[in-house]
């Protein structure tokens, strides 16, 4: 198995600095009318940079 990060819905507010903070492209994807944030897992490498610069503690790795 391997890790990923986990999107919090409730938490998420669409900030989107997890997208600007992630060190790979296309890792986060923006949910416009959700105002919240997706992950595609296969791109996530589990740096852990999102989870630190979330202002919400709406991610995780696992």
């Amino acid at each position: 198995m391997y890790l990923s990060v986990r999107v919090d819905t409730e938490k998420c507010i669409g900030c989107k600095i997890c997208i600007t903070s992630c060190p790979e492209p296309n890792v986060f994807i923006f949910l416009p009318e959700q105002k919240l944030v997706e992950v595609n897992e296969s791109r996530c490498k589990a740096c852990g940079l999102c989870t630190t610069t979330c202002p919400k503690d709406a991610l995780s790795i696992s």
